[in-house]
């Protein structure tokens, strides 16, 4: 047993000691403490008073509390390790050891306190934290973040607006190897440990695709890391972005580009057929003349008059496409008036639906009605529909559906049309002529391959758009679209340049 002097010493030594000694309960009530605690400002330091509540303002015990594992180990316990960079939890305790009475613990030591010092400190870290916090949720890419077993850390608002998923559904319940679909998470490490897209364990702007929650499959591109630890590979962290919108727009970019090589060599095209049909009119001129003539003037076997008629009808034939260069060269003044495109597809179908080639052929009309009219030249829009409609009907061999639909676009500020055709599909190679003149895939004879040049030319002088697209084995589906202002009328609109 300590005598009274022996226990002074020891009290007067803990009380000089540096370092904050805090004595509670087994149920975490402070029982005593030394003056290192009261120096250093610490004010809620009370007799009684729950540790964590007097220390922290915590309601409940803190998290990994070192007096708990005491009580369950009966060993002494040291805070080992570093708090995660997500984890907004202030550090508590540094030692505890427990105090027995007869192999009892009655109560248990904590120590190392600097209270004023630590306090400063916890508090930035506590801001720090949610600074990264709010950061990485309030990013516009999405971020995602998982251990080496594929364990989801991290995962920020913009990563549940892509994929559907709450965040709740995610950390430490989601494999990446779930966002990632056929073995794209496996493709993603693949790279990062490689040196093929520059740095390793560095990936950058790599093209994967994701899953969404509803299994929906988009596009995104990647920037991703692996994170590393003396070394040693502890986690992934990768920022990713949504294609889907970005393809679209290349892919109207290239839409619109392709429109616009075609403008360009449609112009020069016909300029070239312009010239080429008046050299060729006055040679094709003399050649009929002088064919008839000689059928007239002389007395001819039968084999020689056949050939001449061949003759004769081989320069008709050129004389009828030279008739077509010239229409498709000549700058024609459109006669511009306010038409019910509605009723102009109507009176189209009206044309040909009685012919013997449609007699096998399902015709599904879908007009948004009460479409605003739109400033067109009557006859030359017919002709470009009629022309769809023939080459369809064509390419279905007398049997099929055809179908046309028209609707205002969201813009309002043009009619769209559509014409499809149930026919066997346009290889892509070709669908990327089919504007182009004297381009036809019918037989010799059957085709000038100047009718879509025209149909081109006429939607173009409307300020409009015409283009295709087709599945081989499925169909074709052409759509043009006539702005509800001529171009003349755009013109005559724009003032940016008035003084």
């Amino acid at each position: 047993m300590r005598t009274d002097i022996e226990k002074d010493l020891l009290l007067q030594a803990i009380d000089s000691f540096k370092r904050s000694i805090i004595i509670i309960s087994p149920d975490l009530k402070i029982i005593s403490a030394n003056k290192a605690v009261y120096k250093s400002g610490t004010k809620n330091i009370k007799i009684g008073r729950l540790c964590h509540k007097a220390l922290y303002n915590r309601k409940i015990p803190c998290d990994n509390c070192l007096a708990k594992a005491v009580m369950d180990t009966k060993k002494p316990a040291v805070r080992k390790g570093k708090e995660g960079i997500m984890s907004l939890e202030k550090v508590s305790c540094l030692y505890s050891y427990p105090i027995f009475d007869d192999n009892k613990i009655t109560s248990l030591a904590i120590m190392d306190f600097s209270m004023s010092t630590m306090e400063k400190m916890e508090e930035r870290l506590h801001h720090s934290n949610s600074f990264l916090n709010n950061l990485i949720k309030s990013a516009i890419d999405g971020i995602i973040a998982s251990d080496m077993n594929g364990r989801i850390l991290i995962f920020n608002d913009a990563a549940c607006k892509i994929t559907g998923y709450h965040v709740d559904e995610v950390i430490g319940k989601l494999d990446i190897r779930q966002i990632y679909p056929k073995g794209g998470a496996k493709h993603v490490m693949k790279m990062l440990r490689s040196d093929q897209s520059g740095e390793k364990g560095t990936l950058r702007s790599f093209r994967v695709d994701l899953c969404k929650k509803d299994r929906e499959i988009i596009p995104i591109s990647l920037n991703a890391a692996i994170v590393y630890e003396d070394g040693r590979e502890t986690a992934t962290l990768g920022f990713f972005h949504d294609l889907r919108e970005t393809l679209k727009i290349e892919a109207e970019l290239e839409k619109t580009r392709v429109q616009l090589l075609q403008a360009e060599k449609m112009s020069s095209l016909g300029e070239l057929a312009a010239g080429v049909a008046h050299q060729l009119n006055n040679p094709l001129g003399g050649i009929t003349l002088y064919t008839q003539l000689m059928m007239e003037d002389y007395d001819l076997p039968e084999n020689a008059r056949k050939d001449l008629e061949r003759i004769l009808q081989d320069a008709q034939r050129c004389s009828n496409i030279v008739k077509e260069l010239l229409k498709f060269s000549r700058q024609t003044s459109n006669e511009i008036h306010p038409q019910d495109i509605n009723r102009i597809l109507s009176e189209t179908l009206f044309l040909v639906e009685n012919q013997t080639l449609f007699q096998n052929i399902v015709v599904e009309k879908d007009f948004q009605q009460s479409l605003p009219l739109v400033p067109v030249d009557i006859q030359k829009i017919k002709h470009v529909f009629m022309n769809i409609i023939l080459n369809a009907a064509d390419a279905m061999e007398g049997k099929g559906l055809l179908s046309l639909s028209t609707w205002l676009a969201p813009s309002r500020d043009r009619v769209c049309i559509e014409i499809s055709d149930t026919g066997p599909g346009i290889e892509d190679d070709v669908l990327l002529k089919i504007f182009d003149t004297f381009f036809t895939t019918k037989e010799q004879g059957k085709g000038t391959g100047l009718g879509l040049s025209m149909a081109y030319r006429i939607i173009e002088d409307h300020g409009g758009k015409i283009f295709a697209e087709s599945k081989v084995g499925v169909g074709t589906v052409f759509f043009v679209e006539l702005m509800l202002t001529t171009p003349a009328q755009n013109t005559a609109g724009d003032t940016s340049n008035e003084k």
